[in-house]
């Protein structure tokens, strides 16, 4: 398999999802920085889709960019309620083992 040491199994992003910034973020779950981002650059996108003078196209897309970020900040959310789903469900399998 290309990209793949031969002395190794399997693919290298098995170990993580090749997302490392995300995964880092759903561990930490330290928000902060990029609430800050997303709400000043939200903001911003806000104030030329509601500026008509800047013509229709940067309209489109800024509505585009901000649905975008709707849909990121929701992907967020639900892997997040995944995370502690799959940790709920280890706690009960470790309880069960131990009985």
């Amino acid at each position: 398999m290309k990209g793949m040491n031969p002395k190794q199994k399997t693919p290298p992003q098995a170990a993580g999802l090749g997302y490392p910034l995300i995964e880092k973020l759903l561990e930490t779950e330290d928000f902060n920085r990029i609430n800050k981002s997303f709400s000043e650059t939200y903001k911003r996108l806000e104030k030329i889709f509601q500026d008509g003078s800047q013509g229709l196209k940067k309209q489109k897309d800024a509505r585009k960019a901000m649905t975008a970020y709707e849909y990121t900040t929701g992907l967020i959310r639900e892997l997040l309620k995944v995370k502690y789903e799959i940790l709920e469900q280890q706690k009960s399998q470790s309880k069960e083992k131990n009985k």
